[in-house]
């Protein structure tokens, strides 16, 4: 586990929106990954989750910063290296209904990537019915479309198409969101099976807070295109450093009546990535800024060791 797989610098990807605006969803991120892990990533909709996993796999190009697979530098890749890298790193998206071709059999789904990299010469029939087995499907489901399944199935066919080129790295983007709560838990479980039994590495992407502390070894949280913190999961949980995640984790429900939690409940909308605020952007929800929040940037700083945090509450 003390191995870093991926290793993101400084990170950042912007959109122009016109010559005045520019959306900067995502402003300066770095952590790293270690080999055989899985990092949750929480956070509001619209802080810049999606657009940075987006960016970590090459969908996006990024702005400014470095992302390092193998310590190589994956928006600096060519030839031969982008196509390892490729089959290297794979993605779960967040709705399958959506990210499944309706006109493509589930054969030809899963099959795209050994087709495209030759790696299905001769056994393609035979390697798509072993995935599907291996996600819970069964191979005769192979010729039939994505309208004939499921949420559930639908996932499990994405998840297939992501593990036939044998990656080491999948980004699962909220892939458990757009599923009813009782078919969650049967897809989380999968992906934990399949993480011991491949060896793969997870960047977990959720809103589901208490799905990302059972499934993640360490938890990232972003707020408006930065990371805010990042720890351990069973310490992010138990003692979270900055506002932002007390305020997050004090809406995850308790499983026992006897137990009072109190909610912090944050005042006001998420500001624009198109027009943040000076300083901290969490200051204008903050119900404990002071007048250097305002004035300063906090650096992102390790508190504690493998606890990582951007809050100028700690100098206090």
């Amino acid at each position: 586990m003390s191995d870093v797989l991926l290793e993101v610098r400084d990170l950042k990807k912007h959109f122009s929106i016109s010559s005045d605006f520019v959306l900067k969803a995502v402003d300066g991120v770095s952590f790293s990954i270690r080999k055989g892990e899985t990092l949750g990533l929480v956070g509001e909709s619209g802080c810049g989750k999606s657009t940075l996993g987006r960016t970590l796999i090459r969908l996006y190009e990024n702005t400014d910063g470095e992302v390092l697979f193998k310590g190589k530098n994956v928006h600096q890749l060519r030839g031969k290296e982008i196509n390892q890298f490729n089959r290297d790193v794979q993605m779960i998206f967040q709705d399958p209904q959506a990210s499944l071709n309706p006109r493509m059999t589930v054969e030809d789904i899963v099959a795209e990537g050994l087709d495209i990299h030759g790696l299905g010469r001769g056994k393609r029939h035979e390697r798509v019915a072993e995935l599907l087995e291996l996600v819970g499907l069964h191979k005769d489901h192979a010729q039939r479309y994505p309208h004939e399944f499921s949420g559930g199935q639908r996932q499990r066919i994405g998840i297939a198409r992501a593990l036939a080129v044998e990656p080491e790295f999948i980004i699962a983007d909220e892939p458990i969101s757009a599923l009813d709560v009782s078919i969650q838990a049967q897809v989380v479980n999968l992906l934990e099976d399949l993480q011991h039994e491949r060896g793969l590495t997870y960047l977990f992407i959720a809103h589901d807070l208490s799905m990302v502390k059972h499934i993640s070894n360490r938890i990232g949280v972003m707020y408006l295109g930065k990371m805010v913190e990042m720890a351990p999961s069973s310490e992010l949980y138990a003692e979270p450093l900055h506002p932002y995640t007390r305020a997050l984790l004090s809406s995850v429900p308790v499983p026992d009546p006897t137990i009072k939690r109190e909610r912090i409940v944050l005042q006001g909308d998420l500001p624009s990535p198109a027009n943040k605020p000076s300083g901290c952007g969490f200051r204008t929800r903050c119900p404990l800024a002071v007048p250097r929040c305002a004035e300063v940037e906090p650096m992102w700083r390790e508190a504690k060791p493998d606890h990582w945090v951007a809050c100028h509450l700690l100098d206090m």
